[in-house]
């Protein structure tokens, strides 16, 4: 095959499909030009989503997008409730000098994390967005705007279908295009990029797309249970007769219909039957599926179906084992992503060995009152808490005198015993 065949052939691969939306057919005819022209390309072409799997599924899947898929109720709650997770924790920026860790409220990076990212956001709507975007579009995209001295100012959050990725000699650059204030290409040091899992190291999987089969299936249920409803029950069905019908016979016929179904139910005469042609409900497993497809989108974003509405298989003894296993295996490697990327961006070299980021996971892990209270007493009899810290960490405010450490009127440390006798 001559090179001009195989790039006929790899451009055919990645035409523009029906359905999909301007921003894409404009990324990849870009990619096209730049192929044919024999440039070095970008890690952004094939560009994402048009993958030979998604390119190549048919049906309810074909053309999946993010905010197609928002509209199925399962994939909606679970990226909200990811979203408003990471979003509700406490965030601080910690000063680490002699093994202790103090709060470093005067650094510029501690007022972006707490107060005010930007001019327009507060921290909760900012970090729920940047989380929607990682969940929804796999990539999520922070500008960093700096004073003159290079320290940090603002954070400003960016669109992933707004950007474009690219490497050039070892350093990936981020082309911003379609916004009104912040248009222009920003080197790595200016862009915070968070994403999960990734093929390429690059960028991050869209897992609305790579998992656009599982979706469309409880959309498709979703979808039947609405037709069904809209209809008032009634399926689709078709008339038919044994008997040899002339043109007078099946007029008066059509009339009479007509005219029953005025009074709620059509009268069938001269010999015709209603068939059915569409499954009923409970033979098509409606309700089976829908419960399956909750299951699959709980799968795929690592949430307890109990928190999206399925507790088919949820006991009193459980759930909190699942929320556990949810901060466990979703949030703290959320958070630590943001960390790393917060730490390796705002911060400068010579500051990163004694300032650190922290999103504060206690909150999530606290239990209830009772088992609070145990955790608490045994922490402080064991020595290893003084009893202000416990007020701290339930948002009290510390007494004097409750600094010292407490132990066990049994127990005592070997030197202070050697020093008695």
């Amino acid at each position: 095959m001559s090179v001009n065949a195989m790039k006929i052939q790899k451009i055919i691969l990645y035409l523009p499909q029906k359905g999909d939306n301007m921003l894409k057919i404009k990324e990849t005819i870009a990619s096209i030009r730049t192929f044919m022209k024999g440039e070095k390309r970008s890690d952004s072409f094939p560009p994402s989503g048009y993958t030979f799997n998604s390119m190549s599924a048919n049906g309810l899947a074909f053309g999946m997008t993010t905010e197609r898929a928002m509209r199925f109720s399962a994939v909606y709650a679970a990226i909200r409730l990811r979203s408003n997770t990471i979003a509700s924790l406490p965030k601080t920026l910690y000063s680490i000098s002699d093994n202790r860790r103090e709060t470093a409220k005067d650094h510029p990076v501690y007022k972006l994390l707490k107060n005010k990212p930007n001019p327009f956001q507060n921290p909760f709507v900012f970090w729920n967005f940047i989380n929607t975007c990682v969940d929804g579009w796999g990539n999520s995209f922070v500008l960093i705007k700096r004073e003159v001295s290079a320290t940090p100012k603002a954070l400003i959050p960016i669109h992933p279908t707004q950007v474009m990725i690219s490497v050039q000699a070892g350093k990936k650059y981020y082309n911003v295009y379609g916004t009104k204030y912040y248009d222009g290409i920003y080197s790595d040091e200016d862009m915070m990029h968070f994403y999960f899992y990734s093929i390429d190291g690059i960028k991050g999987v869209n897992p609305i797309e790579y998992n656009a089969g599982a979706i469309a299936s409880g959309i498709g249920a979703q979808e039947f249970g609405n037709e069904y409803f809209e209809n008032k029950g009634n399926i689709r069905a078709v008339i038919e007769t044994e008997e040899r019908i002339n043109k007078d016979n099946a007029k008066k016929f059509l009339d009479n219909f007509e005219e029953s179904k005025k009074y709620g139910n059509p009268l069938l005469t001269h010999g015709f039957k209603w068939k059915n042609i569409t499954a009923q409900p409970d033979s098509s497993q409606m309700i089976e599926s829908k419960t399956l497809s909750i299951q699959d989108v709980a799968r795929i974003f690592m949430v307890p179906p109990h928190l999206l509405g399925d507790l088919s298989r949820s006991t009193f003894s459980n759930i909190e084992h699942q929320d556990i296993e949810f901060v466990k295996h979703y949030v703290r490697p959320t958070v630590k992503m943001y960390e790393q990327e917060i730490d390796r961006k705002l911060l400068f070299e010579d500051e990163r060995n004694k300032t650190e980021s922290k999103f504060n996971l206690d909150g999530l892990l606290r239990g209830d009152m009772s088992a609070r209270a145990e955790y608490y007493q045994k922490a402080v009899l064991s020595g290893w808490m003084s009893r202000n810290e416990v007020r701290q960490m339930e948002y009290l405010n510390p007494i004097a005198g409750l600094d010292e450490m407490l132990y066990p009127g049994n127990e005592n440390k070997i030197n202070d015993k050697n020093e008695e006798e």
